[in-house]
């Protein structure tokens, strides 16, 4: 394996994909286009290919739910000190609803819904 792996294009047999030339766009580094929004691929779409439904009738989550945090690691000083470490939270800012299923949809198998009938009543956030 060479010091440096993109050096190492193709060594380990077919590659496929683009050959990375050490530069960035200017959007990816705060430059033109940086921050704005594609208009290419709007949210949600119009259509889903082989969806049994439109996109509109298809089960969503509501926001209502409670904020999950993480739980912090627990460190000491060398005096033997707790060493406060955060509350498992980056944006106190950020107090958005999380997503939460919405009551009384009864939601198909993420993993394994293929030919299930789109459920009714999981549309609209209540």
């Amino acid at each position: 394996m060479p010091k440096d792996p993109r050096t190492a294009f193709g060594v380990c047999g077919a590659s496929a994909g683009p050959i990375w030339k050490g530069t960035f766009d200017s959007w990816m580094t705060g430059g033109s286009g940086a921050g704005q929004l594609r208009t290419d691929y709007p949210w949600p779409p119009a259509s889903i290919t082989n969806a049994p439904a439109l996109p509109t009738a298809l089960p969503v989550y509501t926001s209502a739910g409670s904020v999950s945090t993480l739980p912090v690691p627990t460190y000491t000083n060398r005096a033997g000190k707790p060493v406060v470490s955060g509350n498992g939270w980056f944006n106190a800012q950020d107090n958005a609803p999380a997503p939460t299923p919405i009551s009384g949809c009864v939601y198909p198998n993420p993993w394994d819904a293929q030919n299930l009938p789109v459920p009714s009543g999981c549309t609209a956030p209540i």
